[in-house]
């Protein structure tokens, strides 16, 4: 079998690294209480009670409406893709997902403090049982519909997820077969969002066939979890393009993985024109990988273009850590005829302190990676036209100024490098 088979065969078993465990969470979806609404603390409205049941699966069915009453729930439209539902305020920014179908507009900027626990728009739920859907969003329950923010600015943010998946103002969005879902245009601002797996400002889960582009993460913003922590998109298998972000991330717990302020990683899918300015990424467990300031674990992308990141401090103080990068934790494709493309990007000042334990440590990129624990089929990029500075203290086997481990690299053209230097003593 080549390895564009082999690739294919396992497409559906490997989507994504930060959802292995999705075979036993499944069943589980949503933050907090799956029964009910956001809680508001000024709204005078009657709660908007968000039913188990799943919404209409057609994307093309226009809203079930006395159009009078109707249009009282929005500032206008219809929810149609030339005439969007208008969203004004955060009561209606709510009732978005009543219908997780449809498309919205932003035409004010929306303030959510007033919600003390933001349910995310949108959850997972597996497809079906079988074995090879136990990844794949079920799209009666994530949001399949648009969202443009028309360059408003949504404050305030706060997400506490008891639940274990998706985390964020959306939790998990997916287009279908008959339409492209789309996320994009907005400034989201002051978030505090914290989960366990998937944990994203903008979007926990982002799914195949929905582009999130042109969101920017800005003033102090705070994400927390174990696996899949991004600024805007917790775990991506879609483009993310044109997006910016400065955060502050914990990777909490040992084996913690995957995190990065665009995005903690992406499945077979590119990043293209993003920036981050300083932030920071803690990982506070042994045993952790997949960090990066961009991006901890972008497997299989094809494209990572244009990204700066400048000023960042990635902190990885456990034992026995693995892949960390400047710009990503690794990367790579699995076909050796079309190696990953890492090209145009730029790491500025960005500081990364490890462990003496941790190793493939690099200032751009930690190492390629196997496409699946126990394989030996292994990751392939091109590095090009690419500027490192900075530092990295601490490290064990393979830390480089560029590249930790270059055994994937097909080749490196990068100026400049980090400075390295030995672990910091913290004995007594």
């Amino acid at each position: 079998m080549n390895n564009k088979s082999h690739l294919k065969s396992v497409k559906m078993k490997s989507l994504s690294l930060i959802l292995v465990l999705l075979l036993v969470l499944g069943a589980l979806s949503g933050c907090g209480s799956s029964g009910t609404s956001s809680t508001s603390g000024g709204d005078t409205t009657e709660a908007v009670t968000n039913t188990t049941t799943p919404a209409a699966t057609d994307n093309n069915t226009e809203p079930v409406s006395e159009s009078t009453e109707d249009n009282k729930l929005f500032a206008g439209g219809t929810g149609t893709a030339e005439d969007p539902w208008q969203i004004a305020n955060a009561e209606q920014l709510d009732r978005v997902r009543d219908d997780l179908t449809a498309h919205y507009i932003l035409i004010d900027d929306i303030d959510l403090s007033g919600y003390e626990n933001w349910t995310p728009i949108g959850a997972f739920q597996s497809k079906s049982d079988a074995p090879e859907d136990a990844e794949v969003p079920h799209p009666d329950y994530a949001f399949t519909g648009t969202f443009d923010g028309a360059g408003h600015t949504i404050s305030n943010l706060t997400v506490s997820c008891e639940a274990p998946m998706g985390a964020g103002l959306f939790g998990c969005t997916t287009g279908t077969e008959s339409s492209a879902a789309f996320i994009g245009h907005f400034t989201l601002k002051d978030v505090n969002v914290s989960g366990f797996y998937l944990v994203g400002g903008a979007v926990g889960l982002q799914f195949m066939n929905c582009p999130v582009s042109d969101i920017h993460l800005v003033g102090n913003n705070k994400l927390a979890g174990m696996q899949g922590i991004g600024g805007i998109v917790g775990t991506g298998f879609d483009l993310i393009s044109d997006c910016s972000a400065t955060a502050d991330i914990t990777v909490m717990g040992d084996d913690g993985a995957c995190a990065g302020l665009i995005a903690g990683g992406t499945t077979m899918s590119s990043i293209k024109n993003c920036e981050v300015i300083g932030g920071s990424i803690t990982a506070e467990g042994n045993a952790a990988w997949g960090f990066g300031a961009l991006c901890g674990a972008p497997w299989g992308a094809a494209e990572i273009t244009d990204c700066k990141v400048s000023g960042t401090v990635i902190t990885a103080s456990g034992e026995n850590n693995r892949l960390v990068g400047g710009l990503v934790g690794f990367g790579g494709t699995y076909d050796p005829s079309a190696p990953a493309q890492i090209t145009g990007c730029t790491v500025e000042d960005v500081a990364i302190i490890v462990s003496e334990t941790t190793d493939s440590v690099g200032g751009l990129i930690g190492a390629g990676k196997e496409m699946m624990e126990g394989s030996d089929v292994m990751s392939s990029f091109i590095i090009s036209n690419c500027v490192v500075s900075g530092t990295i203290t601490g490290g064990g086997n393979n830390v480089d100024a560029v590249v930790g481990d270059p055994a994937c690299a097909v080749s490196v053209d990068c100026e400049g490098g980090m400075i390295i230097s030995p672990a910091l003593d913290t004995a007594a």
